[in-house]
């Protein structure tokens, strides 16, 4: 998947760069914290219409939500609540986003692009949703073409592209519902194969007695 070979790829940019807040004392949780801010500025500018520089504040975004990881790991955190912080304002900071560009279609009563907004919304939602649900009955669940990191890959370029062509955040929202939907239906399969498997393997009562 693409957000393993970001990990292995960009290592030798943010390890340098979390060592710098380490040195600062600067712990995860903080500049998780920023990047979910900078994601409320990149939204603030897309409602007023500056979409390339919302883009540009996205970018800058998530480049914090690379860090706090690669500084946990540095610090060798592994605390429950930095996990539980950093998934929840992820879902927000993708949400606030999204939201952002229904507002602007909504401001010009284009209710087919709303709809499509919020569809895309649920989609991902519905991403994160299946796999906490998966490891919460013990089942690991990270299969998909539409995680978070080619969800945001998708967000960035029609951000930053947008001018070139105006339809282009509207195909990005189709791609990213599309996308989040296939993966959740992948996700669906994989519980349901691994559950199935399972119980096919648990021999029934009658059988015990036999």
């Amino acid at each position: 998947m693409i957000t393993e070979w970001g990990r292995r790829n960009l290592k030798v940019i943010l390890e340098p760069i979390a060592g710098v807040f380490r040195a600062l004392h600067i712990t995860p949780n903080v500049i998780t914290l920023l990047g979910f801010l900078l994601n409320v500025v990149a939204a603030y500018l897309i409602i007023s219409g500056h979409i390339f520089w919302g883009g540009v504040v996205f970018l800058i975004a998530a480049g914090a939500d690379a860090i706090d990881g690669t500084l946990a790991r540095q610090l060798g955190i592994r605390n429950k609540f930095g996990a539980f912080w950093d998934s929840t304002l992820d879902r927000l900071s993708e949400s606030i986003i999204i939201m952002a560009l229904a507002y602007g279609y909504a401001s010009n009563g284009n209710v087919a692009a709303v709809m499509l907004a919020f569809l895309a919304l649920i989609a991902s939602f519905l991403v994160s949703y299946t796999r906490a649900r998966g490891e919460g009955i013990g089942i690991d669940v990270k299969v998909g073409v539409g995680t978070r990191v080619e969800r945001f890959i998708i967000m960035a370029v029609v951000l930053i592209f947008s001018g070139l062509y105006e339809p282009l955040p509207l195909i990005g929202l189709a791609l990213i519902a599309i996308l989040a939907g296939i993966t959740v239906l992948q996700r669906m399969w994989v519980v349901y194969k691994v559950t199935h498997e399972s119980d096919a393997a648990t021999p029934s009562a009658g059988d015990k007695m036999s």
